[in-house]
């Protein structure tokens, strides 16, 4: 149990994290700064300068964070999504009547749970650094080991709708049956789904369909 739990550590220390990325952080008092930031679990680093330690923030205090890359931006929000846990950072795919969201990570997956969802997975190759801190019976063990990608959810919610519906949740993927049932008052996204004329990819699609073309008719 031991050796587990240093393999565990050095892969932890020894993966590659996304540096932090130019960001703006919204407080729910309304102010807002910008400065530099990444993505632990359900926290965001956050620092003025890159010369300055980074702070951990999280939805006692922040509203949400943008972050600007490359003259795109994306935008993380602290949404409750039931209403047992405390709300969680999900993404905003597309945002109208109709908002999509999308979580990164299980809260059920001792995979998701170990290694942080917005950083870079460990593959079976190992790097001479690692090796030198491993013994030959771990080294065989990480080798033959894989560690699963993040899973990924889908969230969508209207301005009167308490919490959010899980489009893809559950063992059984109901994305179709799920998504009908949202858009129940647009016949022309239902028969499209009824005619497997949609695949999941077309979720962001679909949203914006709605938003713009259900809504006006």
């Amino acid at each position: 149990m031991k050796q587990l739990y240093k393999i565990i550590i050095l892969i932890l220390i020894s993966l590659k994290s996304y540096s932090q990325t130019q960001a703006i952080i919204y407080f729910k008092d309304g102010d807002s700064i910008e400065g530099f930031a990444s993505l632990k679990f359900n926290k965001i680093k956050f620092k003025v300068s890159q010369d300055d330690k980074s702070d951990s923030w999280d939805e006692e205090y922040v509203k949400k964070i943008t972050f600007l890359d490359f003259g795109t931006t994306r935008t993380f929000e602290y949404v409750k999504l039931n209403s047992l846990d405390k709300p969680k950072l999900v993404e905003i795919i597309t945002k109208g009547e109709a908002t999509l969201y999308k979580k990164v990570g299980s809260d059920f997956s001792l995979t998701d749970m170990i290694y942080n969802p917005y950083d870079d997975r460990p593959d079976n190759t190992l790097s001479p650094t690692l090796k030198t801190q491993l013994g030959p019976q771990a080294q065989q063990h990480l080798s033959n080991s894989n560690v699963s990608e993040p899973s990924t959810f889908y969230y969508i919610k209207k301005p009167k709708d308490k919490y959010p519906t899980c489009l893809n949740c559950g063992v059984i993927n109901a994305w179709r049956k799920n998504t009908s049932k949202f858009f129940a008052d647009c016949d022309f996204i239902v028969k499209k789904l009824k005619g497997d004329k949609w695949v999941f990819e077309d979720i962001k699609e679909i949203v914006e369909f709605y938003n713009d073309i259900c809504l006006g008719e």
